[in-house]
């Protein structure tokens, strides 16, 4: 007969895979249950991304956590998990582990100490905690147990565990240089699991052509803009207002991230240049008549910019609703048609991508496994009882600000409450 290798095998030793082990193993303790759990992990360090997200300083949860700020067929899956995890629990258990965390624009909080330290406390929790750690093993197949019951089989690159619960924390293929894969979508398929195809979220965007070479000549300038996608998009419309970056190659910055979580290949997005001004208000104020149509828009935007676009209108081809040597013109001269030109220049800059930068740069991946089949209360698959997916895994993604973390421990903690 087959000797279980632990009670229960997390496969990932990311956030949320940790934060499951370490909240079963503490609920055990509590019930007074002796628990063997195992983290299984292929890469030799646990919790690679963790170390590296919010630029080495972990943007560890965000205080406005709730299903609004998530991506998935069912937005309303992540609804149970975040009321029984909040951010303020995650605050308690962040004070528990001797770590502490400030607020930022927008309810972003970080970590204090920085993301290695964050990711080093979870590993020693849960290490004093009695959980194990089985790292460089990347694992190949799940068997669940036959109808008599037993143990799952999970065959590993160095041979087979075995345990009688097993956790999918296997992340997404997002950020493959920091061990992001798509094991979790193979195992679905082994298992007869419904998975929706990952797609990249929150990654630049690419810009060609002329908007492309704009872009390059920009390269390192940021501003904050409001960048939009209309109503007959794919995602039924889409629009926020943060900092965009322009880049060698097109757009980044928070707006362009979060955006191309919405995007679809095609589809054409509006930005804004000036969010928080009146523009037609201040096109028409009284007392700058002799003021140059340019020196206006460079006081709506950055003056590099103004210029640049506008020498892109001037040398392009293409019909234009800017009229030519309008920017050199006196607002006194200009009518209302040459009044709304320059709003929609200001305003409503359209621009086409023609693609996002990929899961090579993603931040996080929608798609996954299709949250139908799991218990939103328990995160246990539905059809394969003492099979349990958290965090990337499944079918959910987050905003950019700290959501996928949060996310992570929300599900994390569902799983191992239940476990």
């Amino acid at each position: 007969m087959l000797q279980p290798d632990a009670d229960i095998l997390i496969l990932g030793a990311g956030p949320a895979g940790m934060l499951c082990a370490l909240t079963a193993a503490r609920r055990a303790k509590e019930n007074k249950v002796k628990r063997e759990i195992l983290l299984v992990d292929q890469d030799r360090v646990a919790a690679r991304k963790l170390r590296a997200s919010g630029g080495g300083r972990s943007n560890c949860t965000n205080m406005n956590a709730a299903p609004a700020h998530y991506l998935s067929k069912n937005p309303r899956f992540t609804a149970q998990a975040l009321s029984r995890f909040t951010p303020l629990q995650f605050l308690t258990l962040l004070t528990s582990l001797g770590l502490s965390a400030r607020e930022e624009d927008q309810g972003k909080m970080f970590c204090d100490q920085g993301a290695d330290a964050l990711a080093l406390a979870l590993e020693k929790a849960c290490r004093k905690a009695g959980c194990r750690f089985l790292v460089g093993r990347a694992v190949t197949a799940v068997t669940p147990p036959d109808a008599k019951g037993g143990l799952f089989s999970v065959e590993t690159e160095h041979g087979p565990l075995y345990a009688k619960r097993v956790v999918l924390a296997l992340g997404s293929p997002a950020w493959p240089a920091l061990g992001g894969t798509d094991t979790a979508a193979r195992l679905a398929g082994m298992l007869g699991l419904p998975h929706i195809p990952s797609r990249p979220a929150l990654t630049p965007l690419l810009l060609s052509g002329s908007d492309a070479n704009l872009c390059r000549d920009l390269a390192g300038l940021s501003l904050t803009a409001s960048v939009s996608l209309d109503a007959k998009s794919a995602c039924g419309g889409y629009s926020c207002t943060d900092g965009l970056l322009f880049t060698h190659q097109g757009l980044s910055g928070p707006a362009a991230l979060r955006l191309s979580s919405h995007w679809r290949r095609g589809e054409t997005i509006t930005i804004n240049l000036a969010p928080d001004a009146d523009v037609p208000a201040l096109l028409r104020q009284p007392g700058r008549g002799k003021a140059l149509a340019r020196t206006m828009l460079a006081e709506l935007m950055p003056r590099r910019l103004a210029e640049a676009r506008l020498n892109a209108l001037a040398a392009s081809a293409l019909p234009t609703a800017f009229p030519k040597g309008l920017a050199d013109r006196r607002m006194a001269e200009l009518s209302r048609a040459d009044l709304d030109a320059l709003t929609q220049f200001v305003c409503a800059w359209r621009v086409t991508p023609k693609a996002t930068a990929g899961m090579a740069r993603a931040e996080a991946a929608s798609g996954g496994l299709d949250t139908d089949a799991f218990s939103a209360k328990s995160m246990q698959c539905k059809t394969i009882p003492g099979l349990f997916a958290v965090g990337e895994a499944l079918d959910v993604a987050g905003d950019l600000g700290g959501f996928n973390l949060h996310w992570a421990w929300a599900s994390g903690f569902a799983a191992g409450q239940s476990l």
